[in-house]
């Protein structure tokens, strides 16, 4: 019988889409015997503190997460970044400009101005593609999210693999793309995923070298998808996970937070 952890590194508080107050959140994984979580709002990190705190109150482990909403070159996707540094500041100017359009506007504008006065695509944001002009219409690019999370010292994994794509063959052209721009893993076990469906997300993930997450895209009692949180994860694949994030054995009493800035007071990921 595999040895397992009980786990959920994909959760949704008020802060974004969920129903719940971050804190709710996290008594609520902490009563389904979740060991460690992670709160992973849609561009925000905003209910951070209040998620961390209240896991310590319950005795879970914390990992400082995050989901952006970008576009690959095949279909848009949803990134979940890990363990970045909560201050870095191009990341968090980023996921402010994907929730307030204008700022996406004024940010169209202006690289149209500097293109035209010759300054060479990219001097805006350093982590944009080569001659990539960031639409204020359109969610930032897939390779720009991954060069802005690795330069904030995080891990980046493809949510829910299946989504959008449905089969094992589109999917693998998807990763193509992904791992050409640096993907680090995939969320391979999904609660809403059946075993066969893990299996072979697995399988695909040893064979690319990618890493492995957990996680149950809890959104509420309401919702239709992650209503319940919480999911196991094979140990051996949680152990590489932590280790890629140097969270050590990820087995005791840590938190990502500890050797991490303190985090900014205020609405930093708004």
């Amino acid at each position: 019988m595999t040895d397992t952890i009980r786990v959920d590194l994909h959760c949704h508080s008020s802060a974004s889409d969920g129903d719940h107050s971050p804190a709710y959140v996290a008594h609520s994984v902490a009563a389904v015997g979740v060991v460690w979580a992670a709160l992973t709002d849609h561009n925000t990190i905003d209910g951070q503190e209040a998620f961390r705190a209240a896991l310590e109150r319950r005795g879970v482990n914390s990992i400082l997460g995050l989901e952006i909403a970008t576009r690959s070159q095949a279909v848009p996707v949803h990134l979940l970044a890990y363990s970045f540094h909560p201050d870095n500041e191009p990341l968090l100017q980023s996921l402010r400009t994907i929730r307030e359009p204008w700022r996406s506007s004024a940010r169209h504008w202006m690289y149209r101005a500097r293109s035209l006065t010759g300054r060479p695509p990219g001097t805006e944001r350093p982590c944009s593609p080569p001659g990539e002009d960031p639409s204020p219409h359109r969610p930032p690019g897939s390779a720009e999210v991954i060069c802005l999370v690795h330069s904030a010292g995080g891990r980046v994994f493809l949510a829910h693999p299946l989504a959008g794509v449905r089969t094992i063959e589109r999917l693998e052209k998807v990763l193509d793309l992904l791992q050409s721009e640096g993907l680090d893993g995939i969320e391979a076990f999904h609660s809403q995923y059946p075993e066969t469906v893990r299996r072979r997300l697995l399988e695909i993930a040893e064979r690319r070298d990618l890493l492995t997450v957990g996680g149950s895209d809890f959104h509420g009692l309401h919702h239709s998808d992650g209503a319940s949180p919480g999911v196991d994860m094979p140990l051996v694949h949680w152990n590489r996970f932590v280790a890629a994030l140097g969270l050590g054995s990820g087995q005791g009493p840590a938190s990502d937070y500890s050797d991490r800035p303190t985090m900014p007071r205020g609405r930093v990921g708004y």
